[in-house]
């Protein structure tokens, strides 16, 4: 059929059997072959013969030429677009906690743009909570999240040894905690029953505005070390809570073989700047 509208194109614009053949180097007996063809599939005559050479195009034949050259251009533009491999990025979602998305995944983009130029890298910072649902639900593919936790069809890899320390005023009337289901939230419960404490509560809902509470001794909190800056007063911890372990995840059936490798690659990498930050 292709071969056919092809002919057909060349024989319309040159009104000429044996010209047409020329141009599209094949016998004249083929081209006429060609569009007898073509008009036994419509069912309708598309040129009249007059005498040996010249021919006449019917109405239908008017008809159908601009519809059948803007199928070719079509078709044309589609075969360059589909050689073309930058118009097939694959898109990969990552869905990263607070402190993740903040202090690590702005690390590892530059390299991870650079290594994988047919990826299309999206980032979106959620709870901890949502970071595992994000990947169990194939809304995000690679997931960064601050705690442990158990779920179906997820494969779990440590990345990072986050340190974590005491910020804000020893003498503040209030302990701050983010929301339900946040990472730090965890680590800060878990310390205040442990050490069986009962202080007075404030909740926020993202790292940004508890910095800031901290920043103006507000109150004080556990937060990473790696959101401590010169206007936070901080000390060490010395107990099992100073450590905690960053996890990058992924969905255990998402076995795309890019989705593998940028798997590895973030594993490769933290290894590395882990290596490279405690020197």
């Amino acid at each position: 059929m292709f071969e056919w509208l092809k002919t057909f194109i060349v024989v319309y614009e040159t009104r000429n059997f044996s010209e047409a053949a020329k141009r599209l180097f094949m016998s004249q007996p083929t081209v006429s072959l060609q569009i007898q063809k073509l008009e036994n599939f419509l069912g309708v005559k598309l040129f009249e013969r007059s005498g040996k050479q010249m021919i006449i195009a019917t109405k239908e034949s008017d008809f159908l030429y601009p519809k059948v050259l803007n199928v070719i251009d079509d078709l044309t533009d589609s075969f360059i677009q589909v050689s073309n491999k930058d118009n097939f990025k694959m898109d990969c979602v990552i869905a990263c906690s607070n402190t993740t998305a903040i202090y690590l995944v702005p690390e590892i983009m530059p390299k991870l743009i650079e290594t994988f130029p047919l990826v299309n890298f999206s980032i979106q910072m959620m709870n901890s909570k949502e970071v595992i649902e994000a990947i169990q639900n194939n809304y995000a593919q690679i997931g960064f999240l601050e705690r442990t936790m158990e779920a179906k069809n997820i494969k779990r890899t440590k990345i990072y040894e986050d340190e974590l320390v005491f910020a804000g005023s020893p003498s503040a009337k209030f302990w701050i905690l983010r929301e339900k289901d946040s990472g730090i939230r965890f680590i800060n419960e878990m310390f205040l029953h442990e050490e069986g404490l009962d202080p007075l509560i404030m909740h926020v809902n993202n790292n940004e505005l508890l910095l800031e509470l901290l920043k103006k001794k507000v109150g004080k909190a556990i937060i990473s070390k790696l959101m401590v800056s010169d206007d936070i007063e901080w000390q060490e911890m010395e107990n099992e809570t100073s450590k905690r372990d960053i996890f990058s995840i992924k969905n255990i059936n998402n076995t795309k073989k890019e989705m593998l490798e940028i798997y590895q690659f973030i594993t490769i990498f933290f290894e590395e700047f882990q290596e490279k930050r405690f020197k």
